[in-house]
């Protein structure tokens, strides 16, 4: 090769670097746009994600693994206190002038895959105070029917009373006076039993639970309540012991009640009645069922309202006092079978895991 040629060659070779680099050029605006606006989606992203986390309810807590914050959004700094700079140790934290105010916050801690863990915090402060506030008008509406249903049930008795006294004052036949004086004596012990009722729903009394001896306590709830000798067969399964801590009074008083009901909605007072005592999971339960016609499926929920009565003479505060007796000391009562024949209702108590409690029996 000569020198012609090989000038030639070399001005050949530079061309194509120069192409090659021109290429390369292109090539490299072409990234760095590319670059640039996948740095701007990313930005963005970045942006849109600390708008949504600095916008949510929720506050969020990053720390590293040695327990030191990473980030916080203003909703964990406003729960958790925090005001130092991002990379302080929660121990570290100074104390500062507290402003103590409560809160009901539910927490929930997420271990992360390099070892730090996600806080997050949601204060329910205000749905616990809506709860509340729906509560007490619930209660208001509650206490609304109970006085419609108190000046109802009290009004009946009461024109009665007053029209017997009218009566007696414009006779002087000895024998109407005392047929007028008895039946206005009826009339205030009607009103009588539904103010007692009252005062036994609104005030139930404390709890006086010792052991008791289950079997005498439901025979006397049974004669007391109208239920005549033989109609009543009385089982023990599932470990059940006759003597259990409870207490006597509420539960005599709740059997009663069920027991009368029977009574009464069967003609001729002659209901064969089953109870069956179990313990399940530290409670006692009692499930007792009649022969009668049972509890229409429309009345299973209205029938442990206060004055909501399927008898004629009813004054519906047996089960309602029932239920809320029960209730108050964690307890229940409730319908087996609505809609079928044969009544059958299960009360359930907690035992008393009280220490000392006294020996009753007979």
């Amino acid at each position: 090769m000569d020198i012609h040629q090989g000038f030639e060659a070399f001005i050949h070779a530079a061309r194509q670097l120069e192409e090659s680099y021109s290429e390369l050029q292109t090539h490299a605006a072409a990234i760095d746009l590319q670059l640039t606006r996948t740095n701007d989606e990313l930005q963005k992203t970045l942006l849109e994600r600390e708008m949504v986390f600095t916008s949510l309810p929720v506050g969020l807590l990053s720390l590293d693994a040695s327990g030191t914050e990473r980030w916080c959004n203003p909703e964990g700094r406003r729960l958790c206190g925090l005001v130092a700079a991002h990379g302080t140790e929660l121990q570290d934290l100074p104390e500062g002038d507290w402003e103590h105010e409560r809160v009901n916050l539910r927490l929930q801690r997420t271990r992360m895959a390099d070892g730090g863990t996600l806080i997050t915090a949601e204060d329910r402060s205000r749905v616990v105070r809506l709860e509340r506030e729906v509560d007490r008008l619930d209660r208001l509406a509650g206490l609304s029917e109970l006085a419609l249903g108190i000046a109802h049930e009290i009004k009946n008795p009461l024109n009665g009373v007053m029209g017997f006294a009218t009566l007696l004052s414009r006779t002087d036949d000895t024998d109407k006076q005392r047929r007028y004086a008895a039946r206005i004596s009826d009339g205030l012990e009607q009103v009588d039993s539904i103010v007692k009722g009252l005062l036994a729903f609104a005030r139930p009394a404390a709890s006086a639970a010792k052991l008791v001896d289950i079997l005498p306590l439901i025979h006397r709830s049974a004669t007391a309540a109208g239920v005549p000798t033989g109609c009543l067969e009385v089982r023990f399964v599932g470990g059940a012991q006759p003597d259990l801590p409870v207490d006597g009074n509420v539960l005599g008083r709740v059997l009663g009640n069920l027991f009368r009901n029977a009574s009464e909605a069967v003609p001729g007072r002659r209901a064969r009645l089953q109870v069956r005592v179990e313990l399940i999971d530290r409670e006692l339960a009692l499930t007792v069922r009649d022969d009668g016609p049972g509890v229409a499926a429309a009345d299973a929920q209205r029938i442990f309202k206060p004055f909501v009565s399927t008898k004629d003479q009813g004054h519906g505060l047996g089960l309602a006092l029932a239920c809320r007796v029960l209730a108050f000391f964690g307890g229940r009562i409730e319908l087996l079978n609505p809609g079928r024949p044969g009544a059958e209702f299960r009360v359930t108590m907690p035992l008393c895991v009280e220490p000392g409690v006294e020996a009753s029996h007979g």
